[in-house]
């Protein structure tokens, strides 16, 4: 193992650990077809991925491939008006409260992910963000990088969202830019197309 792959594999360790100590739940398999996420939202899925109940920590669904420090597709399913798009973490209780409105634009809903994503002191930056259509209503994709705090390593990240009956609904893919990234984008945008709400 060289260099570079020894300080990614302790990184990656690094991480894991942290992420272990937040409480994140067993590995499962998630099968190929059509798979319903927190009983609101339905997507359909061509080749297995492996799923985190607890996500990173804060209960958000999470899927990988290569494993939870290296690629992470995520799932904000049904967020109320006045919710919280995921808990204060413990040491923060002084940190603004992530609450979710359903008169957000796109560009407040942004915000609102990025404040969600540097909390804990990495750095975003929102590259582009545009109209699509998602869960079968007017929505919005952005692009965006993150350095993370942890171990230094930049992501490239795209999201999926809309606002639909009120509801947030919000599906984020992430990875190191070299070589994940791009491997695994095909299939994250596949299934973000495939999303629909049920009820």
């Amino acid at each position: 193992m060289n260099k570079p792959q020894q300080g990614l594999a302790r990184r990656a360790w690094l991480l894991c650990t942290a992420l272990a100590l937040a409480g994140c739940a067993a590995v499962q398999k998630v099968e190929v077809g059509d798979v319903t996420i927190k009983e609101r939202l339905a997507v359909t899925i061509d080749s297995p991925w492996n799923q985190f109940g607890s996500g990173m920590g804060d209960n958000t669904p999470t899927w990988t491939k290569e494993g939870i420090t290296i690629d992470a597709l995520q799932f904000y399913v049904g967020i109320r008006d006045g919710a919280l798009l995921a808990p204060q973490l413990s040491g923060q209780k002084d940190a603004a409260p992530l609450v979710f409105k359903s008169s957000m634009q796109p560009e407040q809903v942004a915000a609102l992910f990025q404040s969600l994503m540097t909390r804990d002191g990495s750095a975003f930056t929102l590259e582009k963000i545009a109209p699509a259509e998602f869960v079968g209503t007017k929505g919005f994709r952005f692009e965006y990088t993150l350095t993370r705090k942890i171990d230094d390593v930049r992501l490239q990240g795209v999201g999926w969202g809309a606002i639909k009956n009120g509801d947030l609904f919000l599906v984020n893919y992430a990875a190191p830019r070299l070589r994940f990234f791009g491997a695994y984008l095909p299939q994250a945008e596949a299934i973000a197309r495939s999303a629909r709400v049920k009820g």
